[in-house]
């Protein structure tokens, strides 16, 4: 029999999985690292950090299968999106990665609406500009640091590093590209106009393939850093959300996506490339040929619950977090929480906007304070859910993702705040196993993606149900959670211009 391995990585870790054809995970393996933040507002990586944890993340996943190398036939790649890796001439780091939630580059999203055009801009990329996006954070580079501007050969996004490094090849892939805002996503290639227009280089930019296609093969270098057989195939993967949509078997219109990861996305397949007028949301390139997705984005989701273990709770085991927050009723006893930690993409699309915590008494303790964070991640995909269906996007199935999917406590509050039932996959780790089937695609052994999740993607028979009573409570609690937004929204900016 032979395997399959898919490698995720993420904003705090990089995930590898074994994966047999029928699905079943053999063996699986993580590694950890941090954020850089050298200034306030600065989200940072180190590629070199990247590869390393995941190099040996291949070796033990491997290891925990029990098998030998030369047993995994192909290798497929999921990744964070939007951020900037900056490679020169000899495929040699310039500087360390400007990641997704950076929020340096304020200015310069706004000079690329003034360039541009914001209406063009949307037109051509589906996308709004902000910071953190690949265009702009380079735009940030030019006018900033221009010697290593200057020093640039090719952009990738952050797990092209990682094929790179295994294949010495380097690429992207349409979805991945899509998010890096030089795109034009419903003709699928690179906007050479609007590169142009804002006054960058379209040779930066890297041909770009299908998420299935193979790339290259494992080197005689990378295969004595990873362990794995030299010669073995690796396909181009795709961003993290198209590859976790993958995993959760969504390929059909009418399926959503709900993930509470770092960030938190509601993501829907779509059979036209939608654009928002106001920009609220993300249109990228799918995975599956033919399609595209719809997607709003919030930026602290699963990211706002550990700041507050980390900082505020002594890092207390999560099985402590769920039943605290089991333990408090529904609306938290008035206490609101805006989970604007890092500014806020879907719906107000605002660098300033500030977490806050609304309606603090003294009655609140610890446990109303980790249930109001859930609370508050959960509104913000309900602002997401609501713009995708004023769009008219379908949405029949709602399956839940990430870490909320692994907390009962979470998964009811998002069937309750949504008033949907929520599904959930038995497998685990859903981006892995969405590049792993890209992996197999890749060499034949599916047909397609869709018969690829026919066989692999099996749905718990456990559905969440939303209660009647605590619907009626989050609507009226969520009309107060929209209206804590809109009169703050000048004090965040007066935060933000004082700190």
């Amino acid at each position: 029999m032979g395997y399959l391995m898919g490698i995720d990585l993420g904003t705090s870790s990089v995930k590898t999985i074994v994966m047999a054809e029928n699905g079943e995970i053999r063996g699986s393996a993580q590694g950890g690292y941090d954020i850089l933040i050298p200034s306030i507002g600065y989200a940072e990586q180190q590629p070199e950090t990247w590869w390393k944890a995941a190099a040996q993340t291949m070796r033990s996943a491997v290891a925990d299968a029990g098998i030998s190398p030369h047993e995994i036939e192909s290798i497929g790649l999921s990744g964070q999106m939007h951020g900037m890796v900056l490679i020169d001439d000899k495929h040699e780091v310039i500087r360390p990665a400007i990641v997704w939630s950076d929020q340096r580059s304020v200015r310069e999203a706004e000079d690329a609406y003034r360039i541009v055009g914001k209406n063009e801009l949307g037109r051509i990329t589906l996308n709004p500009a902000f910071t953190g996006f690949q265009t702009i954070s380079l735009l940030w580079v030019k006018h900033h640091e221009p010697q290593n501007y200057g020093r640039i050969s090719t952009v990738l996004s952050p797990k092209d590093y990682i094929r790179l490094k295994l294949t010495g090849e380097v690429g992207t892939d349409i979805t991945d590209a899509s998010a890096t805002l030089a795109f034009d996503t419903a003709n699928q290639q690179w906007s050479s106009a609007l590169i142009e227009k804002l006054g960058l280089e379209p040779d930066f930019y890297p041909k770009t393939f299908n998420p299935y296609e193979i790339a290259g093969q494992i080197t005689r270098e990378a295969s004595l850093e990873t362990g794995l057989a030299a010669g073995t195939p690796v396909v181009f993967g795709g961003g993290d959300q198209p590859m976790q949509a993958v995993g959760n078997g969504i390929v059909l219109p009418g399926q959503v996506s709900l993930t509470i990861g770092t960030g938190g996305q509601a993501y829907s397949v779509v059979e036209h490339p939608y654009h928002d007028p106001q920009l609220r949301t993300h249109t990228f390139c799918n995975a599956v040929p033919g399609t595209w997705n719809i997607m709003g984005a919030t930026l602290s989701a699963g990211l706002s619950l550990s700041w507050l273990n980390k900082s505020l709770l002594s890092e207390l085991p999560y099985n402590d977090i769920n039943t605290l927050a089991g333990g408090i009723r529904p609306g938290s006893e008035g206490l609101i929480f805006l989970p604007y930690l890092n500014g806020e993409r879907t719906p107000h699309m605002d660098a300033a906007a500030r977490g806050t915590f609304l309606g603090i008494t003294l009655k609140h303790d610890k446990a109303h304070f980790i249930r109001s964070v859930m609370e508050g991640v959960v509104f913000a995909l309900k602002d997401c859910v609501e713009i995708l269906g004023g769009l008219g996007i379908p949405m029949n199935t709602f399956i839940a993702s990430g870490g909320g999917a692994r907390s009962a406590v979470w998964m009811q509050i998002q069937a309750d705040i949504l008033n949907r039932e929520i599904l959930k996959v038995e497998q685990a780790e859903q981006a892995s196993a969405g590049a792993a089937i890209m992996a197999g695609v890749g060499i034949g052994r599916y047909s397609s993606i869709q018969e690829a999740c026919s066989t692999i993607v099996q749905y718990s028979e456990l559905s969440v149900s939303p209660i009647s009573e605590n619907v009626c409570r989050y609507e009226e609690l969520y009309e107060i959670y929209k209206d804590a937004y809109k009169q703050n929204k000048a004090l965040f900016q007066r935060l933000t211009e004082f700190q």
